[in-house]
């Protein structure tokens, strides 16, 4: 039998998937990088920013620890 799945289930499911997890994001000072782990960081991610730019790098990671 197939299982539906709503996008709010869906949603919930992948937020699960990435609680408690490590995510090491290049290029996370701006950007889709930037982006990228913001995202993971509000689905529960431990995130490692890594960026050429150490004050970008910065920036990001603390909007992401606010």
């Amino acid at each position: 039998m197939a299982h539906k799945h709503s996008a709010g289930n869906r949603r919930h499911m992948e937020d699960a998937m990435l609680n408690g997890k490590a995510v090491v994001v290049t290029g996370a000072g701006r950007g889709i990088g930037a982006a990228c782990a913001r995202g993971v960081g509000r689905q529960g991610a431990l995130v490692v920013v890594n960026d050429i730019d150490a004050a970008e790098a910065d920036r990001t990671a603390r909007e992401i620890a606010a």
